[in-house]
């Protein structure tokens, strides 16, 4: 034990002596996540766009002067040309679009907007046809009021020269039945409710659970890794295996030194994306702190142990492609329900896919210990083998001492 606890003692020192380190344990995942912030919840942008041929159109209240500009037929095309405006529509019959194109998200925000417009047009569309039935229907009104004054006055001469036919006209003549008010259809209106979330709820408010994840992950398996490798490349490691302490004390005492400062790092790290950038949250702070420390933990016994298969700084990096980005992609972040089943199972495997997991269920879903325990146990069995390889494997690289 007394070992133990000078080993994670010479681990702590070491760090805190490394400024360097420190910044980058705690201020660049805090400047990454504010920078993401700015760019997932800012507000969605708005397209330029632009009418032409309007002035003698019938459908231009459909298009806002404070959405589209007016612009001559050479204006739109130059405007179109310098990227000024995304789209320019032409308001002479049939309707015509012109978009920029080189964007696809910009042609979608513009497409968007103006279909909204065409809703409106369509509304004036039926405007218009309504009243043209509705001239329709008064012109035959008026023909039918001519038709029945002809008719009365046939009758009152059939009356005064021929009252018996008309008495017989009238009895076999059918008995029409009055035609019966139908009420005026109502408006649908739709009531949304959600059963997590709500119409605040922005891109960065859905990725900031993968984000923590994903940052942490990241950061304390560079920092770890690098840590432990000078440890071996320095000799400190070798000096250590040539000395009494047993394996486990030296991976167990390295995890407790670096574990000081991965809690440190994710407390400041939870209460910052939490509370300072104020993303979407229902569930509880303990639990968001529990699966950022589990996760934490799996990413430094996991470099730890890869650290062993590199022989200098560089190495350590080469891993981030092979071990970091595949769970950047499968962690959630992005839609993997469409991917194969082989790489859907091959996410299983990933801690971060659990750490995006329970995260959500908390932040978003409001869940409590029910909703993310399995999730943290993943974690915890991730760290456990991780941590039992680590010491088999000080245990293989050991001299043996006669």
């Amino acid at each position: 034990m007394r070992n133990l606890v000078a080993m994670a003692k010479r681990i702590i020192r070491q760090i805190v002596r490394d400024k360097r380190t420190l910044a980058l344990l705690i201020i660049a995942p805090l400047l990454i996540l504010t920078l993401v912030w700015f760019i997932f919840g800012a507000k969605a942008a708005e397209p330029n766009l632009a009418i032409i041929h309007y002035k003698s159109s019938d459908l231009l209240p459909a298009f806002k002067s404070s959405d589209y500009a007016r612009m001559s037929p050479l204006q739109a095309r130059q405007a179109l040309a310098d990227k000024k405006i995304d789209a320019y529509i032409d308001l002479e019959t049939p309707v015509k679009v012109h978009l920029e194109g080189s964007d696809p998200s910009r042609n979608g925000l513009a497409m968007s907007k103006i279909n909204k417009s065409m809703q409106i047009v369509q509304q004036i569309n039926v405007k218009k046809m309504k009243a043209s039935f509705t001239d329709i229907i008064h012109a035959q009104q008026k023909s039918i009021q001519e038709q029945q004054q002809t008719l009365r006055q046939m009758t009152e001469v059939m009356q005064r020269y021929a009252p018996s036919a008309l008495t017989s006209i009238m009895q076999n003549a059918p008995k029409g039945e009055k035609p019966t008010a139908t009420a005026a259809p109502e408006k649908v209106k739709l009531d949304v409710t959600y059963l997590h979330g709500n119409d605040d709820l922005n891109t960065f408010d859905s990725f900031g659970p993968a984000m923590v994840g994903i940052f942490v992950f990241l950061f304390i398996f560079m920092i770890g890794g690098v840590s432990f490798l000078r440890e071996r490349t320095t000799g400190t490691l070798d000096r250590l295996m040539a000395s009494p302490i047993k394996n486990y004390q030296i991976i167990w005492g390295y995890m407790i030194g670096f574990g000081l400062f991965v809690i440190v790092q994710s407390f400041i790290l939870t209460c910052y994306i939490v509370y300072v950038l104020n993303i979407y949250t229902i569930g509880h702070l303990l639990d968001v702190l529990i699966i950022v420390f589990i996760l934490s933990f799996s990413a430094l016994s996991l470099s730890i142990l890869l650290s062993t298969f590199a022989s200098n700084e560089l190495q350590m990096f080469q891993f981030i492609p092979l071990v970091i980005v595949p769970q950047v992609f499968l962690s959630g972040l992005f839609p993997i329900d469409t991917l194969p089943g082989w790489v859907r199972a091959l996410g299983n495997l990933m801690p971060i896919h659990y750490s995006t997991e329970a995260l959500r269920n908390i932040m978003i879903r409001g869940t409590r210990f029910e909703g993310w325990w399995f999730d943290g146990l993943i974690l915890i069995l991730f760290s456990v083998v991780f941590i039992v390889i680590n010491i088999l494997v000080i245990r293989a690289s050991r001299p043996v001492v006669d």
